[in-house]
């Protein structure tokens, strides 16, 4: 597969010890009776089919490799919500990823590869942006008690710590970075 060619190409390059998979799309944000099998279509297999499909190259090369690995899948905080202004399409397809994390943990924990996900709230990115009126977006922004989005590099702690060794007996997690914007 195109996914397994990828990673026996960087393998062979140079060992890797954890994979990153940041893959995102909201197509558009749509009411539930706007949504097309296009808009479903294009969500899910990118935020959820690429995932597992990455998700299970990668176990087969750390294994291979016969070396512990680290997966740190994104999802959202749409996953426990349903998503807002929009977005139950993406919300779906992380909460996709939320179940799929848990169950790959499990079953690639034996070969000592753990699978953890984080699940972003608002980020400042031209996705969370699009589609969406300034009002919307004030209204998104005042359900954040740190009462401001994201930026990209505020994700990187999370993931980083999560592909460590500091989280060495970690696996089937999820870490919320969202501003206090849900906490469960």
């Amino acid at each position: 597969s195109l996914h397994a060619s990828i990673f026996a190409k960087a393998q062979s390059m140079a060992p890797f010890a954890a994979l990153a998979h940041c893959a995102a799309v909201l197509r558009r944000r749509a009411t539930v009776d706007d949504v097309t099998e296009e808009d479903w279509d294009i969500q899910i297999d990118i935020n959820l089919k690429a995932t597992f499909f990455l998700n299970r190259s990668a176990y087969h090369s750390f294994r291979s490799a016969k070396t512990p690995g680290s997966i740190v899948n994104f999802s959202s905080q749409g996953w426990q919500s349903g998503g807002f202004g929009g977005s139950v399409v993406y919300a779906a397809s992380k909460g996709g990823v939320v179940s799929m994390t848990r169950g790959l943990a499990r079953s690639f924990a034996p070969s000592n590869v753990r699978v953890n996900a984080v699940a972003p709230g608002g980020v400042d990115t031209t996705m969370m942006r699009g589609g969406q009126d300034d009002a919307a977006l004030a209204a998104f922004v005042a359900m954040i008690p740190m009462g401001r989005l994201a930026r990209p590099d505020e994700m990187t702690g999370a993931v980083v710590f999560l592909a460590s060794d500091a989280s060495s007996y970690m696996t089937g997690t999820v870490l919320n970075v969202s501003g206090g914007q849900l906490m469960y």
